[in-house]
């Protein structure tokens, strides 16, 4: 009897843990609905709740994207340990993280991932490209058809990271927008999510973004002197601007659409380009979908 009693002890006390980490978690959930409230955040949000494959739902407190999470506050930081975040995927370039480094993931030791390039792969060098050339590579359609090429490497890493993940995954760049639109997109689609929705995600970074608190109190003209994305920053007619600007065409067309559309042309699906260029086999698609699935 008395071992019985013992036992029934710690099956309760286990439940009782068990229930209050439940609660916990719904809290934490209910903290936000899309939009992370973070004091030096710009664009942190879940891709969670989406409608996919299944009539499943993309899980929430799990799949999360940003720009530079360079200005976080120590209360930000307390927050989002909170979440208790597997891995960072940083899909910058290494001149943008000699500038803003994540203080974040060195603080809380987080597994931080990254592909170490150049910001000239990107944008070209000006020493080797003339003025036109240079333009026309910042392009957006131009550049958006680029990425899917270019991005291999980040969106391998990326990909794997959230195979061997059991926590929640940040992917971020400087923005956001961009090379995190991309890599946000190939995710929702393998995981089912239909491309209106993912267009109308991408767009919500205009909405979301903090372009002051991106810049930070970096010194743009210094840091220039030395730095290719400093001076790149400074380039922009809008570098000072406080709202960020709508990722669209005049005729309305999301940027986005360009990348995707480059893939159905080579690729024929975004599944088929993971595959190929990607490495992500039809077990791994499978098991993505088993974890970021409910």
């Amino acid at each position: 009897m008395t071992r019985i009693l013992r036992n029934a002890t710690a099956f309760f006390a286990l439940w009782m843990v068990l229930v209050q980490a439940a609660v916990a978690d719904d809290a934490l959930l209910s903290s936000y609905e899309k939009l992370l409230p973070l004091e030096g955040g710009s664009n942190f949000r879940d891709m969670g709740g989406y409608a996919a494959v299944d009539g499943k739902s993309v899980v929430r407190g799990k799949l999360f994207r940003s720009g530079a999470p360079s200005s976080l506050t120590q209360k930000d930081m307390a927050y989002l340990d909170r979440f208790d975040f597997d891995a960072i995927v940083d899909l910058r370039s290494s001149e943008e993280l000699d500038l803003f480094p994540n203080r974040w993931a060195q603080q809380s030791r987080i597994h931080y991932l990254n592909v170490d390039y150049s910001i000239f792969q990107l944008m070209g060098d000006p020493r080797e490209v003339t003025a036109e050339q240079m333009q026309a590579q910042m392009d957006p359609e131009a550049m958006y058809r680029n990425f899917p090429t270019m991005l291999k490497p980040q969106l391998t890493l990326y990909l794997d990271s959230l195979l061997q993940s059991d926590g929640p995954v940040l992917v971020n760049c400087s923005a956001g927008q961009d090379r995190t639109g991309v890599a946000t997109a190939v995710i929702l689609t393998l995981l089912g999510v239909d491309r209106d929705t993912i267009l109308q995600d991408y767009q919500l970074s205009t909405q979301f973004r903090r372009p002051a608190v991106e810049r930070g109190n970096v010194d743009l003209a210094e840091a220039a002197k030395t730095n290719a994305f400093a001076a790149m920053m400074l380039s922009y007619a809008g570098a000072e601007e406080e709202v960020a600007q709508p990722l669209v065409l005049a005729d309305g067309t999301p940027f986005l659409f360009f990348a995707l559309d480059e893939i159905d042309q080579t690729w024929g699906s975004v599944a088929a380009y993971a595959e190929a260029e990607l490495g992500l086999d039809k077990s791994e698609l499978a098991q993505l979908r088993s974890k970021y699935l409910d």
